[in-house]
């Protein structure tokens, strides 16, 4: 019995060399040549011609809707593939960065419904940077601070800088590690984050009546990876900068600034104004408008995978609570500000005085703060002066005794969105004057 591995005796023939002077098998091809065509020959005219025109033009079309339907496939599956791998990069990232309470107590998302609010810090930590060397600087300071609201109709954001220099009471809170810190009547803002994130958000949350349960502390490196990530931000100056501080030089006119070169921008106050922080909160603010602008332009907050790139990127040096530790949580986040319009996201600064018993240092101004809050806690607009309409009356400012300020109290709640003053120093996202 012939084996099923045994060849055809055709090929045995061939493989031995045998049988040359025999006649070999035809091929397909040569049987079909030599045995006479039944089919009329073809004139390259009528009624076949065209049908098999017809034929090959359908056979084009269905091989060329196969390939894109391919190409769509690999598209989506490389997309799907890169998304699922910033993920798990994210994550692993976040991880490592969380913080949670010590005693176990925190808020969790379910989903950004209504109103949100999130402390967000620029950490001067050095724990951890692999760029540049900054320094020395021990602990944690936040020289940046902002408070970001956005309406829960998602219509409107408002981004409050506090100047780290600001003086406020401080409530008893407890470290990570679990060692309680005193409260104090009166401490610099910034160096609360020496006792972790969450002394600094009790105190901001006290201090503004808002629900504010969750923070992200940026350190130098992930503003690097950030801007580099998204290719750049182009910053407008008026004067040239010659700073020898942060390691900013710049002329006078539009940059477009990535990594090293933006965090210094960010990080200077000689550069500008009168040298101090509030000088700095005015060119932050330029910046970040700009950076709004971009990422709005570039569809880049209702990209997931944009978005999943720049949360790996930041979460390298990103501390978050353990809520926001999830990276569907941040993209979430960032998606609340998607349909935002530029000219209905207000950047302003926190309005303060000198504070009284050292003029290095500033205090909240009353009345002016007390009548933001409750707007927002109202969860009502803010605008500028020259951004009302003209027949719309600015929302006065009600006069609020100071010892319920002091106290936290907080008065009725306002009706009407709040059109600030001239003396309130911001602009919107839209606005695109030089930072001077």
């Amino acid at each position: 019995m012939k084996r099923p591995t045994d060849p055809h005796p055709a090929v045995e023939t061939l493989l031995d060399g045998e049988g040359d002077d025999q006649p070999k098998l035809a091929t397909r091809s040569q049987r079909r040549a030599s045995t006479p065509s039944l089919r009329r020959p073809s004139t390259g005219h009528g009624r076949h011609a065209s049908r098999r025109r017809r034929t090959s033009a359908k056979f084009l079309r269905r091989r060329l809707m196969v390939a894109a339907a391919a190409v769509v496939c690999v598209t989506m599956v490389a997309g799907v593939s890169f998304v699922s791998a910033t993920y798990f990069q994210v994550v692993g990232n976040l991880a490592d960065n969380s913080v949670g309470r010590a005693d176990g107590t925190g808020t969790e998302i379910s989903g950004w419904d209504g109103a949100v609010n999130i402390l967000i810090m620029g950490s001067d930590s050095r724990a951890g940077q692999t760029s540049a060397d900054y320094g020395e600087a021990g602990g944690a300071r936040s020289d940046v601070m902002m408070l970001l609201h956005v309406s829960a109709d998602r219509e409107d954001a408002t981004l409050i800088s506090i100047p780290r220099d600001t003086m406020l009471p401080t409530p008893e809170c407890t470290t990570p590690e679990g060692n309680l810190v005193p409260a104090q009547e009166a401490a610099q803002i910034n160096a609360a984050l020496e006792n972790g994130p969450f002394c600094s958000l009790d105190t901001i949350r006290a201090f503004t009546g808002l629900s504010i349960d969750h923070f992200i502390v940026v350190g130098f490196d992930g503003v690097i990876g950030i801007t580099e990530a998204i290719g750049g931000v182009d910053v407008c100056v008026e004067n040239d900068i010659a700073d020898d501080y942060s390691g900013l030089y710049m002329t006078a006119g539009t940059h477009s600034l990535q990594g090293e070169a933006a965090l210094a921008f960010l990080r200077t106050r000689h550069g500008f104004a009168d040298g101090s922080d509030l000088g700095r909160i005015q060119a932050q603010q330029a910046f970040l408008a700009s950076l709004a602008r971009k990422v709005t332009s570039a569809g880049t907050l209702t990209n997931p995978a944009a978005l999943y790139g720049l949360a790996d990127s930041a979460s390298k040096t990103m501390t978050v609570d353990e809520a926001l530790a999830q990276p569907s949580s941040l993209v979430a986040l960032a998606q609340t500000l998607a349909n935002v319009d530029l000219n209905r996201i207000v950047m302003l600064q926190l309005p303060v005085v000198p504070y009284w018993a050292d003029s290095n240092r500033v205090e909240p101004l009353t009345e002016e703060t007390d009548a933001i809050f409750a707007t927002l806690r109202a969860d009502l607009p803010l605008s500028f002066q020259d951004d009302a309409a003209p027949d719309a009356p600015a929302q006065q400012v009600p006069d609020t005794p100071e010892d319920a300020a002091q106290s936290g109290e907080v008065g009725d709640a306002p009706s009407e969105p709040l059109t600030l003053s001239d003396d309130i120093v911001g602009r919107t996202a839209e606005d695109t004057t030089c930072a001077s």
